[in-house]
């Protein structure tokens, strides 16, 4: 377990697969991740799979510490173990959790993690420029813009911007400090 504030990450277990599948077929969740079909059962458990097993991924369920109850799931995808780099990920699959700062406590947790325990260098992730509430959390985090990938992503009928924000250690490290 690794310990946050509200929040505790922990490993994904095979009885969270459903509650996953869930979220991924919940347009109100997916649009804002990059998923663009309906996705099975099946593709849900594969993805699953593939996570237990590559080295370059760790990725954790998110438990609210007050009711221990799985929200969601944050991790660390591509790491790149030479470079020091990851690209970070986080979904906040329990509507009723948005807009509450567990998202924030979450990725807050996992950058103490990516920098503390795994000695990464720096942390990045992609967001889609209309997604607000996220941008506001990721700075609270110590993100920072670094770019806008014009018109990178097409859904629902439109194309949209994606901006790059990131963060190295020694940002991180001030923050805690």
């Amino acid at each position: 377990m690794i310990e946050g504030k509200r929040t505790v990450l922990r490993a994904l277990e095979r009885t969270d697969i459903a509650r996953m599948h869930a979220w991924m077929n919940d347009p109100a969740v997916t649009t804002y991740l990059l998923v663009t079909y309906p996705i099975s059962l099946d593709q849900e458990t594969s993805w699953y799979e593939r996570q237990q097993s590559d080295e370059r991924n760790k990725v954790f369920g998110i438990v609210e510490r007050d009711t221990d109850r799985h929200i969601g799931n944050v991790g660390l995808h591509d790491i790149d173990w030479v470079a020091r780099k990851a690209e970070a990920g986080i979904v906040i699959g329990q509507k009723d959790c948005w807009g509450t700062g567990l998202g924030t406590d979450a990725m807050q947790t996992l950058l103490s993690f990516a920098f503390g325990t795994l000695n990464l260098n720096r942390v990045y992730l992609t967001v889609f420029a209309y997604n607000e509430r996220a941008i506001r959390s990721y700075e609270k985090c110590g993100f920072r813009r670094e770019g806008v990938l014009r018109r990178h992503h097409y859904g629902n009928g439109a194309y949209h911007d994606v901006m790059v924000m990131g963060i190295l250690r020694e940002e991180h490290d001030a923050l805690m400090r």
